[in-house]
Protein backbone atom coordinates (compact mmCIF):
# COMPACT_ATOMS: atom_id res chain seq x y z
CA UNK A 1 0.00 0.00 0.00
CA UNK A 2 1.37 3.37 -0.99
CA UNK A 3 1.51 6.35 1.33
CA UNK A 4 -1.56 8.50 1.44
CA UNK A 5 -1.19 12.25 1.03
CA UNK A 6 -1.95 12.69 4.73
CA UNK A 7 0.79 10.24 5.77
CA UNK A 8 3.37 11.77 3.41
CA UNK A 9 2.56 15.31 4.55
CA UNK A 10 2.82 14.21 8.20
CA UNK A 11 6.46 13.18 7.69
CA UNK A 12 9.14 15.81 8.46
CA UNK A 13 11.70 16.75 5.80
CA UNK A 14 14.31 14.72 7.66
CA UNK A 15 12.33 11.53 6.92
CA UNK A 16 13.28 11.74 3.23
CA UNK A 17 16.53 10.60 1.63
CA UNK A 18 16.53 13.81 -0.43
CA UNK A 19 14.98 16.33 2.00
CA UNK A 20 15.20 19.35 -0.33
CA UNK A 21 12.98 17.56 -2.87
CA UNK A 22 11.00 15.52 -0.31
CA UNK A 23 11.86 12.49 -2.44
CA UNK A 24 12.37 8.87 -1.33
CA UNK A 25 10.58 8.66 2.04
CA UNK A 26 12.67 6.53 4.43
CA UNK A 27 11.24 7.30 7.90
CA UNK A 28 12.59 6.05 11.20
CA UNK A 29 10.34 3.96 13.42
CA UNK A 30 9.35 6.98 15.50
CA UNK A 31 8.61 9.15 12.46
CA UNK A 32 6.56 6.37 10.87
CA UNK A 33 4.57 5.75 14.05
CA UNK A 34 3.76 9.45 14.36
CA UNK A 35 2.59 9.60 10.72
CA UNK A 36 0.43 6.47 11.08
CA UNK A 37 2.63 4.19 8.96
CA UNK A 38 2.89 0.50 9.89
CA UNK A 39 6.26 -1.24 10.30
CA UNK A 40 5.68 -3.42 7.22
CA UNK A 41 4.80 -0.35 5.18
CA UNK A 42 7.89 1.48 6.48
CA UNK A 43 10.20 -1.35 5.38
CA UNK A 44 8.42 -1.47 2.01
CA UNK A 45 9.16 2.25 1.58
CA UNK A 46 12.84 1.54 2.22
CA UNK A 47 12.91 -1.27 -0.37
CA UNK A 48 11.12 0.93 -2.91
CA UNK A 49 13.58 3.79 -2.34
CA UNK A 50 16.51 1.45 -3.00
CA UNK A 51 14.93 -0.02 -6.12
CA UNK A 52 13.93 3.37 -7.54
CA UNK A 53 17.38 4.83 -6.96
CA UNK A 54 18.99 2.26 -9.29
CA UNK A 55 17.04 3.60 -12.27
CA UNK A 56 18.89 6.12 -14.41
CA UNK A 57 15.76 8.24 -14.77
CA UNK A 58 15.32 9.18 -11.13
CA UNK A 59 16.84 11.91 -8.98
CA UNK A 60 19.48 10.89 -6.48
CA UNK A 61 22.21 8.32 -6.62
CA UNK A 62 22.14 4.79 -5.27
CA UNK A 63 24.98 5.30 -2.72
CA UNK A 64 23.22 8.31 -1.20
CA UNK A 65 19.87 6.54 -0.88
CA UNK A 66 21.45 3.27 0.29
CA UNK A 67 23.36 5.07 3.05
CA UNK A 68 20.13 6.58 4.41
CA UNK A 69 18.23 3.28 4.17
CA UNK A 70 21.01 1.32 5.90
CA UNK A 71 21.14 3.86 8.71
CA UNK A 72 17.41 3.50 9.32
CA UNK A 73 16.61 -0.13 8.48
CA UNK A 74 19.89 -1.97 8.99
CA UNK A 75 19.79 -5.45 7.49
CA UNK A 76 16.00 -5.72 7.41
CA UNK A 77 15.95 -4.55 3.79
CA UNK A 78 17.56 -6.36 0.85
CA UNK A 79 20.39 -4.64 -0.98
CA UNK A 80 19.99 -3.76 -4.62
CA UNK A 81 23.28 -4.36 -6.40
CA UNK A 82 23.80 -1.07 -8.23
CA UNK A 83 22.55 -0.20 -11.71
CA UNK A 84 22.34 -3.83 -12.87
CA UNK A 85 19.47 -4.43 -10.45
CA UNK A 86 20.72 -7.61 -8.77
CA UNK A 87 18.95 -8.13 -5.48
CA UNK A 88 20.37 -10.02 -2.54
CA UNK A 89 18.52 -11.13 0.52
CA UNK A 90 19.77 -9.90 3.86
CA UNK A 91 21.30 -12.61 5.97
CA UNK A 92 24.03 -13.44 8.44
CA UNK A 93 26.58 -14.14 5.70
CA UNK A 94 25.60 -11.16 3.54
CA UNK A 95 26.20 -12.98 0.29
CA UNK A 96 24.47 -12.27 -3.00
CA UNK A 97 22.22 -15.23 -3.79
CA UNK A 98 21.10 -14.19 -7.27
CA UNK A 99 24.39 -13.91 -9.13
CA UNK A 100 24.38 -15.52 -12.54
CA UNK A 101 26.43 -18.68 -12.87
CA UNK A 102 29.51 -18.42 -15.02
CA UNK A 103 30.17 -21.28 -17.41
Amino acid sequence: MALTARQRNALPDSAFALPSKRAYPVPTKAQARKAGISEAQRLRLHRNALARSTSSRTAGSYPTIARKVRARAGTKVATVGGPKGNVSTPGPRGRNTTKARRR
